[in-house]
C-alpha cells in the first residue's frame, strides 16, 4: 500500500491541473475567436473523421442544439463540412476541410508551445518521473471510449503513439 499524498501535493496537483487547463483555453481562444467549444471542436473532429453531432456533444458535453450551432459555425467559417454516412444516410458525419486542418494543426501547435515553456521549467530527470505519472493518472481518468476522447479533447494523438486512451476504442453512436 503506498503512502498518502500529502495536502498540499493535492492542493498544488489541483492548482496545476486549472493553471495548465488555464494556459491552452487561453492560446485556444486567441486563436479561435469565435469562443466556446469551437477550438475542442476542431481538434475533436480531427481525431476521428466519422464523428458525427450526436458524438461530438457528448465529447464536449454540450446539448444537441448547442453542438449543431457550433457544427454550422464552423461550417459557415469554412472549416467543417458535413458528409452523410454510408450506412445511415439520416447521420451526417464531421470532416474537416483543408482550411479546418491548417487551423487544428495551428491550435495544437500553440499548445505544444504552451506547454512546453512550462515543461522548460522541469529538469530532465523530473520529466521522465512526470510523464510516468501522467500516463498512470490518465489511463485511470476514463470508463470509456467517450470518456477518454473527452480527456484527449486538445490532444494531438500523433505526439502519443503508446496513449493510455487507445484500449477504449471509438466513440460509438448510442443504439
Amino acid at each position: 500500500m503506498s503512502e498518502t499524498p500529502s495536502d498540499r501535493l493535492i492542493n498544488l496537483f489541483g492548482a496545476l491541473a486549472l493553471g495548465v487547463s488555464d494556459c491552452i483555453r487561453a492560446v485556444a481562444a486567441e486563436a479561435m475567436p469565435a469562443g466556446g467549444e469551437t477550438a475542442a471542436a476542431l481538434v475533436v473532429i480531427g481525431h476521428d473523421a466519422a464523428l458525427s453531432i450526436d458524438q461530438l456533444s457528448r465529447v464536449l458535453r454540450m446539448s444537441h442544439p448547442g453542438a449543431v450551432r457550433l457544427v454550422d459555425r464552423l461550417v459557415g467559417l469554412g472549416l467543417v463540412e458535413r458528409r452523410p454516412s454510408d450506412s445511415d444516410r439520416r447521420i451526417m458525419h464531421l470532416v474537416l476541410t483543408e482550411a479546418g486542418v491548417a487551423q487544428r494543426e495551428k491550435l495544437l501547435a500553440l499548445r505544444h508551445d504552451v506547454l512546453l515553456t512550462l515543461l522548460d521549467k522541469v529538469s530532465a530527470r523530473d520529466r521522465g518521473a512526470l510523464e510516468r505519472a501522467a500516463d498512470a493518472i490518465l489511463a485511470s481518468l476514463p470508463q470509456n471510449a467517450l470518456s477518454a476522447l473527452t480527456i484527449c479533447r486538445f490532444c494531438n494523438e500523433q505526439c502519443c503513439p503508446d496513449c493510455p486512451m487507445d484500449q477504449y476504442g471509438p466513440v460509438q453512436s448510442p443504439a
